[in-house]
């Protein structure tokens, strides 16, 4: 995953989100639910951050630059450094989404919501970097035949290699576990709005998981050290492993119906963009589907429904974000062929309206029924 792939996926994921939650929640206002709404807070807090934890968390060990640096003379504190900086960003994004999500939702106690979000996201600040030196210092080969080595083996259920099995757990226990220890904060800041007096152990008791929050902070960059040099090199072992052969995939059987009536340039580009997005058929099933949906039932979609479509054609447009970053290297490719000036820019005009249209004719049917809804 290229950077700016990575900052793609951590701007969009927690986006797309960030919708779902804010329909959740203005479905949760309409009903006039405060604890229920209140229970979407901590819900909906760990879905939002899971949505872009990978890419923000990328370049502490899985980005490709770790392993080229590595034969440096770097200390582990720059790599860590050059990581966090990543890392920052990519979480305060999230935050703020969620944040407005949960402010925008409507109802009286939206800006309280908010805040609860808020300490969430700031517990989350402190134990997202443990998970990474978690990931470094577990993420190595454990002598044969010692409980760490066991406990990698029969984790992993033979999926990946023992050293990758850290991963897949590491992420969601750690956001697990920002969500508990900011859970005692929350308890004693809603207690605080409906206007109950706070005790000393109620301050104690939000204030004692922050303390193991910055504890869990120091100590990340101590464990990242630790394991860097051996968990770098591991995990790029399991992804080449994972990753197989590089075989492209077989051209779809829509665009061999379709190649004849269409340019070479356009039939390459539609065939790049097919092959960027993961399971194309289902998001382009998923798009017009609402499209048919909205089109033909009886009543105009309504504050779900526009999250719905919203998150559908997000989707479905993810992949332009790595067509745009593309451009010059097909810009070279058909800077000597005999095409005009858009190819030979790495442009296609047609092929772009044709990715265009799924997500334009969604917008355009939510559009005019909501409209419709309007005006009677």
């Amino acid at each position: 995953m290229p950077r700016a792939s990575r900052g793609f996926a951590a701007t969009l994921a927690p986006a797309l989100a960030a919708v779902i939650t804010w329909g959740i929640f203005s479905f949760a206002a309409a009903e006039e639910s405060l604890a229920m709404r209140r229970g979407l807070v901590f819900a909906s807090g760990p879905l939002i951050l899971l949505a872009g934890l990978h890419a923000r968390l990328f370049g502490f060990l899985h980005a490709p630059e770790r392993m080229r640096l590595l034969p440096l003379p770097l200390r582990a504190r720059a790599h860590w450094r050059s990581a966090t900086r990543e890392h920052g960003p990519g979480l305060l994004w999230s935050g703020v989404l969620g944040c407005a999500a949960v402010g925008l939702s409507g109802g009286d106690s939206a800006g309280a919501l908010a805040v609860e979000f808020a300490g969430f996201v700031v517990m989350a600040a402190l134990v997202e970097p443990a998970i990474a030196g978690a990931a470094a210092l577990l993420g190595r080969r454990f002598e044969d035949g010692s409980s760490l080595a066991d406990i990698q083996r029969s984790a992993g259920g033979g999926w990946t290699t023992p050293e990758a099995v850290v991963h897949l757990y590491a992420p969601a226990l750690g956001l697990g576990l920002a969500a508990l220890l900011a859970l005692p904060g929350q308890l004693t800041w809603e207690r605080w709005v409906d206007g109950k007096a706070l005790e000393a152990q109620h301050v104690a008791l939000s204030l004692v998981p922050v303390a193991i929050g910055v504890g869990l902070r120091l100590a990340a960059g101590w464990a990242y050290a630790q394991g860097l040099w051996e968990a770098v090199p591991r995990l790029a072992e399991a992804t080449v492993t994972l990753a197989g052969p590089p075989t492209p995939e077989h051209e779809p059987a829509w665009l061999r119906i379709l190649g004849p009536r269409m340019s070479p340039w356009s039939r390459l580009m539609a065939t790049q963009f097919w092959r960027l997005a993961p399971l194309p058929g289902l998001r382009l099933g998923a798009v017009l589907g609402l499209a048919v949906v909205f089109a033909l039932r009886g009543d105009p979609p309504g504050v779900v429904g526009v999250a719905l479509a919203a998150v559908a054609v997000g989707i479905w447009a993810a992949p332009l974000g790595p067509m745009l970053r593309q451009r010059h290297a097909r810009a070279r490719l058909a800077g000597s062929l005999p095409l005009p000036a858009g190819p030979r820019q790495g442009r296609g005009r047609s092929a772009a309206l044709l990715f265009a249209a799924p997500a334009v004719i969604l917008t355009l049917v939510v559009a005019l029924r909501v409209a419709l809804a309007g005006s009677v």
